[in-house]
């Protein structure tokens, strides 16, 4: 019995999302060329991906380019039992810090410096920016 599950997501950009990952402690491993990685699911299932996300157990999230962004596949039971954490929760963690970086990465191409930075009660990040002309 299959427990894979591929969850597509908004992220378009793997070196952004490679930065995130490094942000969020997380490490993986990329394929090299045209080779693709197995990724273990149930049993002696794998998942072939472009990346891997390593996590705690010897359960992983395969990382796939697509013609629409970027896809997230993974024996979710495996790694819920594993790392006592949701697939939820997983994925809102990695996208809120994939849009983190995409802002910083676009104040920083765009030639601003960032002042500050703020988050409020309800997780709202405030950033103030410059740049001298």
């Amino acid at each position: 019995m299959s427990h894979i599950t591929t969850v597509e997501t908004k992220i378009q950009d793997m070196t952004l999302l490679q930065k995130a990952l490094t942000a969020l402690g997380y490490e993986f491993q990329c394929a090299e060329g045209t080779q693709k990685l197995q990724v273990k699911a149930w049993d002696k299932e794998t998942i072939e991906a472009d990346m891997e996300i390593k996590l705690e157990g010897p359960y992983g999230i395969a990382v796939n380019r697509t013609e629409e962004g970027i896809e997230l596949s993974a024996d979710w039971w495996g790694v819920e039992t594993y790392t006592q954490r949701k697939q939820k929760e997983i994925l809102e963690e990695i996208n809120k810090q994939y849009a983190y970086e995409t802002v910083m990465d676009k104040i920083q191409s765009d030639g601003y410096t960032v002042v500050t930075e703020e988050q409020d009660s309800k997780e709202n990040l405030h950033i103030v920016v410059r740049r001298w002309v």
